[in-house]
């Protein structure tokens, strides 16, 4: 039984109720869920790829690379017109972290590793909301107002985005290729096993193919690089420089699928 199956199952057996709208509500979660882990995908690829392009340009990196390559991968998504679902891909990124950060409230201080090269989750959710709303306040004021930033700090934000967006335009100019392709990137699909309703989606929406295809027509890159889709045993995506690979976990869509079923739908607290 495919994952998505099994999740309806799931919510027959706690005694849902079984009218047409609720059926319908049901697939409309179940629906949303697999848009909210394929627009973390989206977001988590262009992540991964701030790492590639820092591995394999030499760039130099001030600060965190982690917090760098999240700022990097908002700023694509913010200004890549050729995404029409790329605003949602952001919003949905940030309430991933939001809600992971959430599922952790209650954890002792032993908990959380402050020395870790991430940001805690809370700091990168509201990190990219701020650059969200800097960039473009009309469309983004509301996530902002949701997410309890004042309006003195979301008319700051315009300037922590301005900032950020400079600073990768000057760090990646030198690289720019506009007359010819640098060397290829190579797509992978490797086998999904159980997770292959995750597989088919991610590849279906062309979200590797896009990815690349943005890369290859703006930067000139020094060597083949490539982009790989497989079973990790965890949810993870990575950049692997030994191998010149971005990784995508499949464990990944899986787990980001059952955050919005059970955590932000709710799920698990309304069933009987």
């Amino acid at each position: 039984m495919n994952t998505l199956g099994a999740v309806a199952l799931a919510l027959a057996l706690t005694g849902a109720p079984t009218s047409v709208a609720a059926a319908e509500d049901e697939l409309s979660v179940l629906s949303d869920a697999m848009d909210f882990a394929m627009h973390d995908a989206t977001f988590t690829m262009y992540h991964e790829i701030g790492h590639m392009l820092v591995s394999e340009l030499g760039l130099p990196v001030l600060g965190k690379e982690e917090d760098a390559v999240d700022a990097l991968a908002t700023i694509w998504l913010l200004t890549d017109d050729s995404d029409p679902d790329s605003y949602n891909a952001l919003i949905d990124a940030a309430d991933g972290w939001y809600f992971n950060a959430v599922a952790s409230t209650g954890a002792g201080v032993d908990d959380f590793s402050y020395y870790s090269d991430h940001s805690l989750d809370i700091q990168r959710a509201y990190a990219m909301v701020c650059m969200m709303v800097g960039k473009d306040a009309e469309v983004f004021g509301e996530t902002a107002d949701i997410y309890e930033i004042d309006a003195d700090r979301q008319e700051a934000c315009a300037y922590t985005y301005q900032q950020a967006s400079a600073a990768w335009d000057s760090l990646l100019a030198p690289y720019t290729e506009s007359d010819e392709y640098g060397a290829p990137i190579e797509i992978i699909y490797e086998d999904a096993g159980d997770y292959a309703e995750f597989a088919e989606e991610f590849m279906a929406r062309g979200i590797m193919e896009h990815a690349a295809e943005l890369v290859m027509e703006n930067y000139a890159l020094p060597q083949p690089v490539t982009f790989r889709a497989t079973q990790c045993g965890e949810a993870n995506a990575f950049f692997d420089p030994n191998e010149s690979e971005v990784i995508y976990c499949y464990e990944l869509a899986e787990y980001m699928f059952t955050m919005s079923v059970y955590d932000i739908a709710g799920w698990g607290d309304t069933a009987e």
